[in-house]
């Protein structure tokens, strides 16, 4: 079993499923970041008057009259990111100490060598979760990239009701203009190979974490599949990752971040046999190869 990353929308229905089925289980992949720890002392402090005070100014940052939807769905974020980590909290309270593996790249299970983790790697993932970052500043990360994704899509949003896409690629970001939070870029990305052909598997990994990735032009070229990271969300993928990874079929999951021009884009690929998938339109997804 594989929880890419703690998100709620990642990990909450794997709990009654370790809860039903944990002695079938041989290996559950899952990371424990640093402020696991600290959890339960942060949640308490959230109670009194101070983190509210913190709470709306950090809502200040965004422009409330232009965005008021995104503004809304901000307040909502704050509670779901300690929601994220009291399921994950759950979560490892089903699991066996000896059956957790804290997975990094190179790493494959005994005896299944056609799967292997990419990324993250350890360095990385150090990187994302410095053990003398306190906790209320991962939190606020969390918080202050959610609040510049509801810009961006702001901006996308009047940029498409002007154009449509007929270009879908250029609508893509790259690694600088990208924003997801240190939690999506922490995401297990592992790679399934079955007779020559490449599956790769990617959570919300975001650009830098495939760039990250040891010889990742090496390892993500040519792909077979691809599950589109982050339910399509075009902070995930740029141009030259889908020009590298040309997948022959690809689909994405969830909505509620998708971007049509990624799965576009994806489908424009010299390489793609048919049009890239979402569970948006079409509900449950069979592929058989």
């Amino acid at each position: 079993m594989v929880a890419t990353h703690y998100d709620a929308d990642h990990i909450a229905g794997l709990i009654p499923l370790v809860e039903e089925y944990i002695s079938h289980i041989q290996e559950v992949w899952v990371h424990r970041p640093p402020e696991l720890d600290d959890y339960h002392n942060f949640s308490l402090v959230l109670r009194n008057e101070q983190a509210s005070r913190i709470l709306n100014e950090r809502l200040a940052l965004v422009e409330k009259e232009i965005l008021k939807d995104f503004t809304e769905k901000l307040d909502e974020r704050f509670p779901y990111v300690f929601e994220s980590i009291r399921q994950l909290k759950t979560f490892l309270g089903y699991l066996p100490e000896e059956k957790v593996r804290e997975v990094f790249s190179g790493y494959s299970p005994k005896n299944w060598p056609e799967i292997k983790v990419l990324g993250p790697t350890k360095n990385f993932y150090d990187e994302l979760f410095p053990e003398d970052k306190r906790f209320e500043e991962l939190i606020f990360e969390e918080l202050e990239s959610y609040e510049k994704y509801a810009i961006q899509q702001e901006s996308i949003r009047q940029i498409n009701l002007k154009e449509p896409h007929k270009k879908p690629c250029q609508y893509l970001k790259d690694d600088k203009s990208a924003k997801i939070t240190p939690t999506n870029k922490a995401s297990i990305i592992f790679a399934l190979d079955c007779a020559e052909k490449r599956l790769l598997f990617t959570g919300d990994a975001g650009i830098k974490s495939f760039k990250t990735i040891p010889n990742w032009k090496r390892e993500l070229r040519n792909l077979f599949w691809l599950k589109i990271p982050h339910h399509g969300s075009d902070n995930n993928m740029s141009k030259e990752l889908i020009d590298l990874m040309s997948p022959e079929y690809a689909d994405s999951t969830g909505s509620h971040h998708q971007d049509e021009p990624v799965l576009q884009c994806i489908s424009q690929n010299p390489r793609a046999k048919r049009q890239a998938r979402s569970t948006k339109y079409g509900g449950n997804l069979v592929f058989n190869f």
